[in-house]
């Protein structure tokens, strides 16, 4: 394991170790895992598709079944 050191403000540490407690862990142990989901959410994001993309590409083509059909059978 790497060592490092880290400066909080106030506030945020005292939040810290209030959520580290409630969760019966050590504030270290605390902030690993909640980086660790961080991460591995932001990981889970990446992967995903934007299909924003691809909003409007079948605007204004004729792609009823029956016309898709007639170009299927030509």
């Amino acid at each position: 394991m790497h060592r490092t050191q880290i400066y909080f403000e106030e506030t945020l540490f005292e939040e810290l170790k209030k959520q580290a407690n409630l969760m019966g862990m050590s504030l270290s142990a605390y902030i690993r895992e909640t980086l660790k989901n961080d991460l591995k959410n932001k990981k889970s994001k990446q992967n995903r598709v934007n299909l924003k993309e691809f909003s409007g590409m079948w605007e204004n083509r004729d792609i009823s079944q029956e016309s898709l059909r007639k170009k299927a059978w030509k």
